[in-house]
This record gives C-alpha cells, sequence and structure tokens, in this order.
C-alpha cells in the first residue's frame, strides 16, 4: 500500500506543479464537509486523488475534508488531506504538503502513511511496525535538552490562553500553518515537539490533517498525546476534533505539560 500512497502523492505533485499562473488557487467554491470553505487548489487536488481511487480500481473508501466520506462499500479507508496548509500555498509560502493514510476505524489503527512537501517535494514515508523514512533515509526523533526544548506552536486566532504558558517554557518556538509537515519536522528530529490547543473545539485539530503524520512521528520513536496524557486516538470521522502535543522524546511532553 505504501507504494500506491507514493504514487498518489507523486500525482498530485506534478498536477499542481502542472497548474498555469492564470489558476486561482484561492477562489472559494463552496463549504466543504467539515464546514470550512473548500478553494480551488484543495478542490483540484483532491479530484487528483478521487481519480487515482477509481482509475487504479483501490479497494478502499475515502475520507477528506472537502467531499467528507466517499463510501466506496470497503473496509478500509484512505484518509487524505490534499492541500495541508492551504492558506500557506495561496499565498505562495513554501509549506504545504499532500497528507495521505490508510487505516480501518480510527488513528491509532492507521497502518500506512506518505506525507509529500508539494514545494522541496520531501517523501515521509511510514508503515506501521516498520518505521519512518524521509527520502529513503531512516527516521529518528531526537534527544530533547530540558534547558534549549524548541517547539512548533499552534498560533492562531483560536489559540487557548494556555499556550503562552507553553510557548514561555520553550527556548524557541514556530509556526508553520501546515500540521502534517510540522508533525513531520518533530520526526525529524528539526524540533522536539508541535502543540496545538484551540480554544474553540470546531477550530481543533481534525483527523484529516494529522492521520498520515502522526503515523510518521510514532514510528520514527515519537508520540502523540491529548492535552490530558492520554495517547492520542480519534475516529475516522470529521465531526471529531482534538487539541494534542505531539513529541519527540518524553522529556519535551515533561517541559511543555
Amino acid at each position: 500500500m505504501r507504494d500506491v500512497l507514493v504514487t498518489i502523492s507523486k500525482r498530485v505533485r506534478d498536477a499542481v506543479r502542472a497548474l498555469p499562473p492564470s489558476f486561482d488557487r484561492g477562489l472559494e467554491l463552496y463549504t466543504g464537509a467539515d464546514g470550512s470553505p473548500t478553494s480551488n487548489i484543495d478542490k483540484f487536488a483532491e479530484d487528483v486523488i478521487l481519480e487515482c481511487v477509481e482509475g487504479m480500481d483501490l479497494p478502499l473508501n475515502v475520507l477528506s475534508e472537502e467531499a467528507g466520506l466517499v463510501d466506496r462499500g470497503m473496509d478500509r479507508t484512505l484518509v487524505i488531506d490534499p492541500i495541508d496548509g492551504t492558506h500557506n500555498c495561496i499565498l505562495g509560502i513554501p509549506v504545504y504538503s499532500v497528507s495521505l493514510a490508510v487505516g480501518t476505524a480510527s488513528l491509532n489503527d492507521i497502518d500506512a502513511a506518505v506525507v509529500r512537501n508539494l514545494v522541496n517535494d520531501d517523501l515521509y514515508v511510514a508503515e506501521r511496525g516498520k518505521g519512518a523514512t524521509l527520502n529513503g533515509c531512516s527516521l529518528k526523533v531526537r534527544k530533547a535538552n530540558p534547558q534549549t526544548c524548541s517547539a512548533l506552536v499552534y498560533m492562531g486566532r483560536h489559540a487557548a490562553t494556555e499556550t503562552m504558558k507553553v510557548v514561555k517554557r520553550a527556548a524557541r518556538v514556530r509556526a508553520m500553518g501546515c500540521a502534517s509537515l510540522e508533525m513531520c519536522m518533530v520526526a525529524q528530529g528539526k524540533f522536539d515537539a508541535y502543540y496545538m490547543n484551540c480554544d474553540l473545539y470546531e477550530k481543533s485539530i481534525r483527523v484529516v490533517d494529522i492521520a498520515g503524520s502522526a503515523l510518521v512521528l510514532r514510528e520514527a520513536g515519537g508520540e502523540i498525546i491529548d492535552l490530558q496524557g492520554g495517547r492520542l486516538d480519534m475516529p475516522l470521522d470529521l465531526n471529531a476534533r482534538s487539541n494534542f502535543l505531539a513529541y519527540g522524546d518524553v522529556r519535551a511532553k515533561e517541559v511543555l505539560l
């Protein structure tokens, strides 16, 4: 299945790169299944993936933030975020990706995942129990130094007040606007953790955003937990939302929570 996901991610990459400058990426078309506006670039990338699923006759349902659940009568589901970091993509900020993952019922049974950076073509691949790779090289999280802990933090308008406490505990903080790549950066050892805490449930993370990167992080030796400290699990359902902390080394968790 991993090779299939890699192929689909390539097709999205190639299709997005081939778009003419006149293509209005930010044009809002309608409200998607998750309740947020669907932009032209989201719909374009989603259509590429759905065409792959049909054309390759894959034995999978599809769950996407735009189309919702495409029930094809299968036991397993392809969980997709066609463009993660949509706003970055629209503005030309080079931090956005396509995220693909396959599972049965929840985040914790995802068994294959691919996250592709659509700008620099970095390819993160993971299979449950078989580890994670970046461009074919093994991925491992780094050991955290409590004195120099660096974190990626959600800092949007719905960031909970507790967020600033986390910011002040870290030595360095960044916000990239692309959850899948931010979690992969933790898996890669560029950062110690990624923290998201929204004061509005509807703005918290969805399973489509992190299904792929959660497996990449876990297979690289890290973990993702809810803010009560339990291992994060989410049903494959667009209505489910959660705040979370993703970390590489448990010492980062101890500093930030």
